[in-house]
């Protein structure tokens, strides 16, 4: 006897059954499948599935982008001091529409792209509140503000609760 027939976990007897016959697969299979694929393969206008799944694909990336806004691109990087926010203005005109403002964590900009329109950029740290300037050159805003760099720590009591004692 072969030392690896003894480490097999399955019976001999096990193993010449047919367990699994190929009906019961097939109806297993369509059972699970049922709603997922569409009925007939010629509905996306191919049969090849890797066009169908192409189609698939720039069906809903045509979808996506008619629901997208208009663009805003705001670029956001930090150094050891401050952190920068540039974003690009199409004219002097729409300058001064634009309404900015800040908190600890996010930066908020009103009336761009369009008028109405708000914009929430969330910041890559804390900063300080009362530290942003901005400037206006060659088509872009760039608005600096300053880090944080004492952030409050607040002590939190643990408060011991002990079990009573069963009577």
């Amino acid at each position: 006897m072969l030392p690896w027939n003894k480490m097999f976990p399955f019976p001999k007897d096990y193993m010449k059954q047919d367990i699994f016959k190929q009906t019961d697969v097939e109806n297993w299979m369509s059972k699970a499948m049922q709603g997922k694929l569409p009925p007939n393969p010629q509905t996306f206008g191919s049969t090849d599935f890797f066009a169908q799944s192409f189609d698939l694909l720039r069906s809903a990336q045509a979808k996506r982008n008619k629901k997208k806004k208009p663009a805003f691109e705001a670029k956001v990087f930090e150094t050891h001091e401050e952190v920068y926010v540039r974003f690009p203005v199409a004219s002097e005109e729409q300058l001064s529409q634009i309404k900015t403002s800040h908190n600890t964590t996010t930066l908020f900009i009103d009336n761009i792209p369009t008028p109405g329109s708000k914009q929430s950029i969330p910041l890559p740290c804390m900063v300080k509140g009362n530290s942003s300037k901005a400037k206006y050159q060659d088509g872009v805003v760039e608005i600096r503000i300053q880090k944080e760099t004492s952030i409050p720590l607040t002590k939190v009591p643990i408060e011991i609760i002990k079990p009573k004692p069963k009577k």
